[in-house]
């Protein structure tokens, strides 16, 4: 008698492998479907966002002669800065997309640590000159060399320092430090801005969760900065970490 409940419990363990994997296979197409969808969407609007940046570009610098009235430079400007803010939207949604279903591939090369940083620095001096917050340099003069994606190690430093810079009040102070450690190069971006409680510092990290939404509706932004920084260091095999009062 005892065969026939061995033999029930395996059928049954069958039955539930069987369909576990026909729900991991249906998760994972639908996964590769959601992503090809947003990665076409991204190229159809990107395609769109071109002309308008583009045109709206070429009115508000008046390239092919003097606009009538200044109004409608104005607008052109507006124009011009709308397109901008949208496409860095759609990039950070086709970024997350690719990053979460495995598809991105990083370029890895021996690249200069400091110049990486200076660019980003360099990127986002203004946007701090006109928040009214001071940009504080601490780097070492033997920055190494270190083997990664220059350009997605950029975005990263980008999405932080932006961050930084947008939630700290006129009169704070932004910095970014470098120091070598046992374990390579540590890079810390530091703001005297409005924090985060402990509790939220979890949910900063999760895709499409905005800490405080009616912060982030002030503010501006997708949202996405501080997740995609963090599957971008690990993709490089590089640790993420928030620390916040």
């Amino acid at each position: 008698g005892g065969f026939v409940v061995i033999a029930s419990d395996i059928t049954l363990l069958k039955e539930r492998e069987v369909a576990l994997h026909a729900a991991k296979e249906q998760a994972e197409a639908a996964n590769r479907a959601k992503t090809e969808f947003l990665t076409n969407m991204s190229h159809e609007l990107r395609t769109t966002l071109t002309a308008i940046i583009g045109f709206s570009e070429i009115i508000a610098n008046q390239s092919f002669g003097p606009v009538g009235q200044p109004k409608y430079q104005e607008f052109a400007d507006d124009i011009l800065h709308s397109g901008r803010h949208l496409l860095d939207v759609i990039n950070d949604m086709l970024d997350i997309a690719k990053l979460q279903s495995g598809m991105t591939e990083l370029r890895l090369q021996r690249v200069p640590s400091r110049g990486i940083v200076d660019a980003a620095v360099r990127i986002v001096r203004k946007k701090a000159e006109q928040a009214g917050v001071e940009l504080e340099l601490m780097i070492p003069p033997d920055m190494p060399i270190i083997q990664a994606d220059d350009q997605r190690l950029r975005q990263v430093l980008l999405n932080l320092l932006s961050n930084a810079i947008k939630f700290t009040p006129a009169g704070g102070q932004v910095s970014i430090i470098a120091e070598r450690r046992d374990t390579g190069l540590a890079i810390i971006v530091r703001d005297t801005g409005i924090g985060m409680a402990p509790e939220d510092l979890p949910r900063a990290l999760q895709p499409f969760v905005q800490v405080d939404t009616s912060l982030a509706r002030r503010h501006g932004g997708t949202g996405l900065g501080l997740p995609i920084s963090k599957l971008f260091i690990d993709l490089h095999g590089g640790q993420f970490h928030i620390r916040s009062a």
